[in-house]
Parts: C-alpha cells; sequence; structure tokens
C-alpha cells in the first residue's frame, strides 16, 4: 500500500473515530438531560445527507402509528420492526394530506373532511368520517375553522380541548350542551399558552396534565413539564411531586441534531431514539 492510500486511510478512520465519539457525547447528554436510550429509526428521507444538505424532509407530526411531514404528506411508522423496505417507515397508502390533527387518531385533510388515521375495529384507516357517526359533530366543532393546526383533549369529561391556531397560541375549548337532545356548542375560548409567555410563535404541543410528557415547542426553544422538587419528591412518600413547564436547553444546545420530539419520543439525526426517562 503507498503512502497517499495509507494516508487516506488513516484520514477516514480519525473522522470515524471522531464521529462515534461525538455521537457518544450527544447521547450521554441526552441521557443526563432525563431520557433513556430507545431504538433506532432508519427512515432515509428524514435525515441530511451531510452537512451542506437541506432537501430531506421535515418532520411534523410523530405519533405511535404515524409520521407527518411538513408537507402533510403522512408515513406510516413501525419502531422495533423494519418493513418489507429495510426501514422503519413507509408511505401511505393515501394521497390524503394532513391540515390538522386530533389526538393523533383523527385527521383534518386538504379537502376539508374528516377522517380515521388509525384502523379501530371496524373503521379502516385514511376513510372519510360520515356525519353518522358519533362523534362527528365534536370533531367538525374543533377542527372546521382555517386557522386549527392540532386538538388534544384535555378532560373529555369536563368537556375541555386545547386547541392550537396558525397565530401560535394554545386555546382552552369548552364544548357541552343543554341536555342530551340539544347540539353541542363551544361554550368557552381562552387562552392557554399564550405565545408571549415562550417568546415566539407555538408550532406544536402535547398535554398530559402534570406529566413529563406535557410539552411546547414554538420556532426556537423547546419547554416541557419537569418535577421541581424531584429531590424530595422522590425520596418521601408523603412529598407529592410539583410539576412545572421549563425550558430544556438541549434541545438550544442540539438543535442541529434532534430532527423531532413529540413529548416522549426525541429523535436525533444520527438515528438514534430516546424516550422521557419516568
Amino acid at each position: 500500500m503507498n503512502k497517499k492510500k495509507i494516508y487516506l486511510l488513516i484520514g477516514s478512520l480519525i473522522v470515524l473515530f471522531s464521529c462515534t465519539a461525538c455521537k457518544g457525547s450527544i447521547t450521554r447528554d441526552i441521557r443526563h438531560a432525563g431520557f433513556s436510550v430507545g431504538d433506532t429509526f432508519t427512515c432515509e428521507r428524514f435525515y441530511p445527507k451531510d452537512d451542506e444538505d437541506t432537501s430531506f424532509e421535515k418532520i411534523k407530526y410523530f405519533t405511535s402509528g404515524h409520521v407527518i411531514n411538513s408537507e402533510g404528506k403522512i408515513y406510516e411508522l413501525s419502531l422495533g420492526q423494519l418493513y418489507a423496505n429495510n426501514e422503519n417507515c413507509k408511505e401511505a397508502e393515501t394521497d390524503l394530506v394532513v391540515k390538522a390533527i386530533y389526538d393523533d387518531k383523527i385527521i383534518k385533510a386538504n379537502d376539508n373532511h374528516y377522517y380515521y388515521l388509525t384502523a379501530s375495529n371496524n373503521v379502516q384507516s385514511y376513510s372519510v368520517i360520515p356525519e353518522t357517526d358519533n362523534s362527528y359533530e365534536l370533531y367538525n366543532l374543533l377542527l372546521r375553522e382555517e386557522d386549527v393546526v392540532k386538538v388534544v383533549t384535555a378532560n373529555s369529561s369536563t368537556g375541555l380541548y386545547y386547541v392550537l391556531k396558525t397565530d401560535g397560541n394554545v386555546y382552552g375549548y369548552i364544548i357541552s350542551k343543554a341536555d342530551y337532545n340539544s347540539p353541542s356548542t363551544v361554550t368557552s375560548v381562552s387562552i392557554i399558552y399564550n405565545k408571549n409567555d415562550y417568546g415566539s410563535k407555538i408550532i406544536d404541543f402535547g398535554y398530559a396534565g402534570d406529566s413529563l410528557n406535557t410539552f411546547i415547542r414554538t420556532d426556537e426553544k423547546v419547554f416541557r413539564m419537569k418535577i421541581s422538587n424531584n429531590e424530595k419528591c422522590s425520596k418521601y412518600a408523603d412529598i407529592k411531586c410539583e410539576f412545572q413547564m421549563m425550558e430544556d436547553e438541549i434541545f438550544n444546545t442540539y438543535k442541529d441534531v434532534i430532527i423531532s420530539y413529540n413529548g416522549n419520543i426525541l429523535v436525533t439525526n444520527y438515528k438514534q431514539t430516546f424516550t422521557v426517562a419516568s
């Protein structure tokens, strides 16, 4: 082997070991931020080919069974087991383009009709929701406005739903009916998460009450629910854990590495996923 080839081999090995060490450092920092190492996520369309690549698809929503990109295109997801294409994702057999999503199960498509995102009982994925569906009235009340982006059920027993709109605020909708035979109506609307309190427009959120899975994502930052008295409440049986929404600096430190976060699963651009540690 001539000297040129030897130098090239040594250079390649140095780069390889440097990248491996860098990934190890990032993994350690993310774990220290309160995450556990999960599965790998192979889906090449969502990863840049190199540091200069900007053509890769961006993830907007990452659910338990689907990935929806920034253009509203739907991909089916299987973590832990590959599809026949040797990836953890594949294009869904539908032309639907997502405009809004409700509880990761219902979508409003670009034709302004509502569809089941996930199959259940005798209902097929991506099939249109008929007006005879018992919940159609609710879906219509929550999703019909053009500026609605995402809806999460906050408390079904009180009729409270959190609604993210294109203005960057999350609103609390109270839906109720006068009696069993009366139509449901929106009886109250108030701002729950104000974009001004978080520095810029809110572009995604998840709500699970006082839970580590509740989060807010803005154009620039990620805030998530953390335990503010963890030392005491984890030590003493009679001390209740207190939760507080806080900015998580790990998302700022590795903003070019973290490509998705849904309140539970975090995905990095080196294909490693993490889950929120309990």
